[in-house]
């Protein structure tokens, strides 16, 4: 399994860490990345915190390069420097899309950053899943169905619809499952025919979906990743953790540890 970090976790960074809703988080990560100008440097940034804090791949989180404003400068700009230090974008996650026009530009995105896979959903998925679906599989890119908002395995699986040729399959949020109250270690063992992709994520408490570091709160984290080693899973862990009022970095930092840790143990007791 490879470990990547999920560049939403730094979703309200824009926002000073004052709070608020996820829609102003997602406009001011808008605003900060979309200029061409200042857009490299930026990215440089982030892709610097990442590998200060343990990690060596990304999950690309829309609003740091969204389908609507990309150009070719913003794509050369992040292939430059992602090359400079060896690093790699191993998805591309958030809403589809909100016409299928945007859903081409996100697939030519990741088609132009050799990007395998997406992890999210959205409205078109559900008003037009085989035009959705004809898109990535015609550009050999995979759509992976986060659960959010399904309470269940089950709902997750009524939503995606049969497999498509190994174009649809499904993305486990742990922290999701985590707020609906089900045992993501289940769902891991439930989806297991059709799981493409993990967000690995805690959350404080089943009803909420308050993020916080590892083993801070309900989901049984350890005990996915044995469930993960047991169904034979072989993609990516992304970890993501989204505080609202304070940056993630030394959570995310122990976090990596954590998982390296777990992944050891648990590949032993497999041995």
């Amino acid at each position: 399994m490879n470990v990547a970090l999920n560049t939403a976790s730094f979703a309200y960074r824009q926002t000073g860490y004052r709070g608020g809703d996820w829609g102003v988080a997602c406009r001011t990560s808008r605003e900060h990345f979309s200029p061409p100008a200042t857009f490299r440097g930026r990215i440089a940034e982030l892709l610097d915190e990442v590998r200060s804090l343990g990690y060596h791949d990304i999950e690309l989180w829309h609003f740091h390069l969204h389908q609507r404003w990309w150009t070719p400068g913003h794509v050369n700009a992040l292939q430059d420097e992602l090359g400079q230090r060896g690093m790699r974008v191993v998805a591309y996650c958030g809403g589809v899309g909100d016409d299928l026009d945007e859903v081409r530009r996100g697939v030519e995105l990741m088609t132009a950053l050799d990007i395998p896979l997406f992890a999210g959903g959205g409205a078109m998925f559900s008003r037009e899943r085989p035009e959705v679906v004809r898109v990535f599989r015609e550009a050999g890119r995979v759509f992976a169905y986060e659960n959010h908002p399904e309470p269940t395995p089950a709902a997750v699986l009524e939503t995606v619809g049969p497999e498509d040729a190994g174009t649809l399959g499904v993305t486990i949020d742990t922290g999701w499952f985590g707020t609906q109250g089900y045992p993501a270690d289940d769902a891991v063992r439930a989806l297991r025919g059709r799981l493409r992709h993990v967000h690995l994520k805690d959350v404080r408490a089943a009803g909420t979906h308050e993020t916080c570091g590892f083993g801070e709160g309900v989901v049984p984290l350890r005990a996915v990743v044995q469930a993960l080693r047991e169904t034979g899973y072989t993609g990516v862990l992304s970890v993501e953790h989204e505080p609202e009022l304070f940056g993630p970095g030394p959570d995310l930092a122990a976090a990596r540890r954590q998982l390296d840790g777990w992944l050891a143990e648990t590949a032993q007791e497999r041995a």
